[in-house]
């Protein structure tokens, strides 16, 4: 099966955009936002890049406590309800639409927050362009934080097919891992009031070795890796990889 690469242009529409927000609470995103300002050991008013930031929940949960927070995503729905949510708390925070991999500033950021298993989308040259992105638009000593599955938190339970129930929606997931391209391959039924949606995804699936060489070729170093927001430590069967590294 060859992967389809822009398959996340398609994906944050119709159903699945609609039920997105219901997958986090704000216990959680206090909850996150607390973890990120820990391992990152940033202070008000640190310059933080949330990327992709969807509907802003880090970003405002950031800009809540000081910090000067920039949201990237390519999303213009998900942007508008970041936006419209940001006014309503009073906080100015800089949205931008562009991808992720296209990000303009150098030198800049105190920190950078990859989220939500938001890394691995494109291609082998795309999560490349990323990483290297991130890096530029980082200080020196500036600070990285990835959240994402790698081959250590995803096989140890890896079931290929799934479902659950949220907003009203049936979700059915149909998965398998591509040998050939080390991604996992979701497809994903969703049914609401007797109407079928069918969606796909496609995510490359590193080892947390390959992230840290990914990271290593530039400029990362100093890293720390937890497998929970509560800070176990990270290892194998962990339920994900939260990691972080310094721009050297």
């Amino acid at each position: 099966m060859t992967s389809d690469f822009d398959w996340w242009q398609k994906f944050y529409v119709g159903t699945w955009q609609d039920i997105h927000s219901s997958f986090r609470t704000q216990e959680r995103n206090i909850l996150e936002g607390s973890f990120i300002v820990d391992v990152l050991k940033i202070k008000p008013p640190d310059r933080i890049l949330d990327v992709p930031c969807g509907e802003g929940r880090l970003a405002i949960e950031l800009a809540s406590r000081g910090y000067k927070v920039t949201g990237i995503d390519f999303n213009k729905h998900f942007l508008k309800i970041a936006k419209d949510n940001a006014v309503k708390k009073g906080l100015d925070i800089d949205w931008r639409q562009r991808d992720m991999r296209d990000i303009p500033w150098k030198n800049k950021f105190d920190a950078v927050i990859c989220m939500w298993a938001s890394f691995g989308y494109f291609d082998e040259k795309g999560n490349l362009e990323f990483i290297k992105a991130v890096s530029h638009s980082l200080i020196k000593g500036g600070r990285l934080l990835i959240d994402t599955p790698v081959a250590e938190t995803l096989y140890p339970t890896y079931k290929t097919q799934g479902k659950f129930k949220i907003a009203g929606v049936s979700v059915m997931v149909n998965r398998f891992i591509d040998p050939n391209t080390s991604r996992n391959e979701e497809h994903f039924t969703f049914t609401k009031k007797g109407r079928r949606t069918s969606y796909h995804s496609s995510i490359r699936i590193y080892t947390y070795q390959e992230i840290i060489n990914l990271l290593k070729q530039n400029a990362f170093a100093h890293f720390k890796s937890y497998g929970s927001f509560s800070k176990k430590p990270f290892q194998f069967g962990a339920s994900r990889l939260l990691i972080t590294a310094k721009r050297i």
